[in-house]
């Protein structure tokens, strides 16, 4: 017997789009959630979307912030990668760098 669900509740079996992970990844990071904020940041990153770059960007900066400098060098990399137009990305790995390479 192949029933629909009903009243709705297909809503809880729906994966949310990168849009609204990355939007939920900066209202986190927003309010101070930062590990919360990684966490969708890399969701994102895994899911095939245009903001993957910026997700790894994004998470790449939150990995800086608390001193795990070499792990966000590669983000920020994969990041270029990805998106070789990315120049927040590209100044956020200068700077990381500390250097004038791009």
């Amino acid at each position: 017997m192949n029933k629909r669900l009903g009243r709705g509740l297909e809503v809880f079996f729906q994966e949310p789009s990168p849009e609204q992970l990355f939007q939920e990844a900066l209202n986190a990071e927003e309010t101070g959630n930062w590990l919360i904020a990684f966490h969708l940041y890399m969701k994102v990153a895994e899911m095939e979307s245009n903001l993957k770059s910026k997700a790894l960007n994004n998470a790449a900066a939150i990995l800086a912030e608390h001193g795990f400098v070499e792990k966000a060098i590669e983000f920020l990399e994969q990041a270029i990668f990805l998106d070789p137009s990315n120049s927040q990305a590209k100044e956020n790995l200068v700077i990381l760098r500390g250097d004038k390479r791009k």
